[in-house]
């Protein structure tokens, strides 16, 4: 977190008080250019990084003899202010001008001595960088998220960026083309504009708390409900009949139900609690979430025509074929303590009526206690233990052990599930390499699809429709047909299935996203924007060391 934000800080201020004394322009600014920048040294906590860039300035200024490319006849060029426009609309992206300096940068504009101007070239230099790294997703790697949470931003390639923003007289044209040519960020970027508008028309009001309200029922909070929802969910107009206006009707039913939707909720067309607290965040955290969301969007890398996306916090996945989605079905991800890792592999292999060997982390959290009770039970679901490895390996009986006595810390068995229906993988496992021991699979517990809110595994995910989806995975590979697979998985025998071309698979966390044109929006399950958000906020701006008179209050994503 620390390196990327005090590396951009720091080639901001080393670069613009580097310059000699002052004085006025005579001619050719170029070696005032040139001694700028070969005198800038890197602070030690920023070194790495802010190193690296100084040699993308180096490099392409050196290359053109240290020509500005922001000045012309030693004055701002035409460029300058396409650039600073373009910055003041950086919040159409979810980003903020403050984040580039405009307005102290702004502050430079006036005037005529190579010192000013210097650093006026430099600092558009880097506010354009900056803008360019963060279309690329940088945001995403200037904060601390979890450990198993691998986002990462695209490349930024400094010197290609700059060359083209010598060439093009609209900086917008090399700039804006950095940004995520899928739709989906076109789309999440006119939601955003939308809540923003029903911001400025003064947003929402809460709903008081109360019982459950079912459909039908008569309350004086039916006509604060039908305001709410007549703002994002189509609800009807109230009722011109005073008496019917608390009267939770069937049209007020279906906008609560098409919310639910929306939210992840069940929907059962119930005002709830877990309904009523999604109703009453308020506008400016709905927008903070999908600036949010934005920033993930922007890392994304671009998508292969044919891939597997587990959407985690949206408890779905899609299976994609040229660029087209072939199947979608929900999934049960990881519960909070045991989250889901955000991470992209392959899928390598598919394994039908697998055995399960049980994770050294679990036998010591959920079997041991289950042992001390009853280790009969586990022997029902097909338990085996053993102590050893390989030529050393020997099966005990946990019947014949004394739970109570063994540690935790000190376990010395390890233990392998058989195949078979009761199997916690279910019938059918889909491998992909990774290191968190995670994999896709099928799920004796049915039931757990009946749920809306399905945080419950222990990080694997598991399959409404496992079948459909060995079918599709297994489609390029000879011989496996839907009937093939069927007779596999009916089969008491364990079978490997390699698949002939692995396919990637990508872990991804989206609270915010647009599906069928709706802005669907969910929980933060395991705290991943708050956490962005709480970065972001302390993120410092590029301290140019100007004047701060005026100067605007530090970078918020709030709207």
């Amino acid at each position: 977190m620390g390196m990327f934000r005090l590396g951009w800080i720091g080639v901001a201020a080393g670069l613009l008080w580097a310059l000699p004394g002052t004085a006025a322009v005579q001619g050719d600014l170029r070696p005032v250019l040139r001694a700028t920048l070969a005198a800038y040294a890197p602070a030690a906590e920023a070194a790495t990084l802010a190193e690296r860039q100084r040699q993308s300035l180096l490099g392409f200024y050196d290359a053109r003899g240290f020509a500005p490319i922001w000045l012309a006849d030693n004055a701002p060029a035409a460029r300058v202010g396409r650039l600073l426009e373009l910055l003041k609309t950086a919040d159409r992206h979810g980003l903020s001008a403050i984040d580039y300096s405009v307005a102290e940068i702004e502050l430079l504009l006036p005037s005529n001595d190579a010192q000013t101007l210097a650093r006026l070239e430099f600092a558009l230099s880097q506010a354009a960088l900056r803008y360019a790294a963060d279309l690329l997703g940088a945001r995403v790697a200037s904060v601390e998220l979890p450990a198993d949470v691998k986002i990462v931003p695209r490349p930024l390639d400094a010197e290609r960026i700059l060359r083209e923003l010598a060439r093009s007289e609209d900086p917008a044209g090399p700039l804006e083309a950095l940004a995520p040519a899928d739709p989906a960020y076109a789309q999440m970027r006119a939601w955003l504009a939308a809540y923003r508008a029903i911001k400025a028309r003064g947003g929402w009001r809460n709903i008081a708390s109360g019982p459950t309200l079912d459909p039908g029922a008569s309350d004086p909070r039916v006509p604060a409900l039908r305001r709410r929802l007549a703002i994002t969910d189509d609800a009807p107009a109230e009722p011109a009949d005073a008496d019917a206006a608390e009267i939770f009707d069937i049209d007020l039913v279906a906008a609560l139900m098409r919310f639910q939707a929306r939210h992840g909720l069940a929907p059962d067309g119930r005002l709830g609690r877990r309904t009523l607290a999604a109703l009453n965040r308020s506008v400016d955290a709905r927008i903070v979430q999908i600036v949010a969301n934005l920033d993930r969007l922007r890392a994304r890398p671009a998508a292969e025509a044919t891939f597997i996306e587990v959407n985690v916090p949206g408890f779905s996945l899609r299976a994609v074929e040229a660029g087209e989605t072939r199947l979608e079905m929900p999934v049960v991800v990881g519960r909070e303590a045991r989250a889901t890792p955000i991470f992209s592999s392959r899928v390598t292999e598919v394994i039908f009526n697998p055995s399960w060997t049980v994770p050294a982390k679990l036998v010591r959290e959920d079997l041991l206690p289950r042992l001390r009770a009853n280790p009969q039970a586990l022997v029902d679901l097909g338990f085996r233990f053993y102590r050893g490895a390989g030529d050393e390996r020997v099966e005990v009986d946990p019947r014949k052990v004394d739970w109570r006595k063994v540690s935790p810390r000190a376990m010395p068995y390890w233990v392998r599930q058989d195949p078979g229906p009761k199997n916690a993988l279910g019938q059918v496992r889909l491998t992909l390499p990774n290191i968190y021991d995670v994999f896709l699979h099928d799920t004796p517990d049915r039931h757990y699809f009946d749920r809306a809110e399905r945080a419950l595994s222990s990080g694997c995910v598991r399959l409404e429709r496992p079948i459909d989806l060995a079918e599709w995975v297994l489609r390029n590979t000879p011989g496996w047909t839907r009937e093939a697979i069927e007779a596999a998985d009916a089969d008491a025998v364990t079978k490997n299935v390699q698949v002939r071309r692995p396919i990637p698979l990508h872990f991804v966390y989206f609270t915010a996203f647009v599906q069928d044109g709706e802005l669907h929006l969910r929980e933060d399950i395991y705290g991943v924007d708050a956490r962005f958000v709480a970065g972001i906020e302390k993120r410092p701006v590029a301290d140019l060391r100007l004047p701060r008179e005026g100067a605007a209050a530090p970078t918020s994503l709030a709207p």
